[in-house]
């Protein structure tokens, strides 16, 4: 009965020790492909960044299609500004502002940049709005992030504060619809706010660097696991 039951034990204790070795080898393989896709959307990003400026009616149905492409936007800007809550830059703690732009084609949301907070949750950054028809930048689709809810459901006071671009939200608050697009200024367009775009969360050389990781914790406990089991038939030929 003892002898079946460390058996018993002994096959559980081999199945654990060889799913954490395929789970790490496969979190490694996982980071690898994480690298070279990346790569791939840096490489995609220069290369569309070379292009002409595209206008709005050309991006409009299929914004998707024309991400990281440069845009130019003409239209009349609004003073209805939100304020993106959570954004922080080198350690700080801020916010991105956007503002609408009517054009012939929709309401166009301009990213101004990035500001710093003012220190009180209570009280929104005074920002002091672009004199100009004219908007140049990335086109750029922001993901939904569903553990982030809304909680400013004040409609129709402005400025805003919301906690993510949600097209749907804003389009609550301005009364009318908006396209499902922002556009990234170019750095050099208005001093004021900072414009440090991050296109991507985790640089290619950081995956490459936690795939290492997890193949040298896969190998160490794969050597272990078959010195383990080489020990264990010495001993019974012993």
């Amino acid at each position: 009965m003892l002898f079946r039951s460390a058996n018993k034990l002994s096959i559980l204790f081999t199945l654990i020790a060889i799913a954490c070795i395929v789970i790490m080898f496969f979190l490694g393989f996982w980071q690898l492909d994480r690298k070279y896709q990346k790569e791939d959307r840096l490489a995609q990003i220069e290369q569309r960044k070379a292009a002409n400026p595209m206008l709005v009616q050309e991006v409009a149905d299929n914004p998707e299609d024309f991400v990281d492409f440069p845009l130019l936007v003409t239209g009349n800007p609004s003073n209805q500004t939100f304020f993106v809550d959570n954004r922080l830059k080198n350690g700080m703690a801020g916010y991105e502002v956007l503002i609408p732009v009517e054009t012939n084609y929709g309401a166009v949301l301009i990213n101004l940049g990035w500001v710093p907070g003012t220190g009180s949750r209570a009280e929104l950054p005074t920002v002091t709005l672009p004199n100009s028809n004219e908007f140049e930048g990335v086109l750029y689709v922001p993901s939904d992030n569903v553990m982030i809810s809304e909680t400013n459901f004040n409609y129709g006071s402005f400025p805003v504060l919301i906690q993510q671009i949600d097209f749907d939200e804003i389009a609550k608050h301005l009364g009318k619809e908006v396209l499902p697009f922002t556009v990234r200024l170019s750095p050099d367009q208005n001093l004021d706010f900072l414009r440090e775009w991050q296109v991507v969360v985790m640089e290619p050389e950081r995956h490459l660097g936690y795939a290492i990781q997890w193949f040298g914790l896969g190998i160490a406990a794969l050597t272990i696991f078959l010195l383990t089991i080489l020990k264990s038939m010495q001993g019974r030929q012993d």
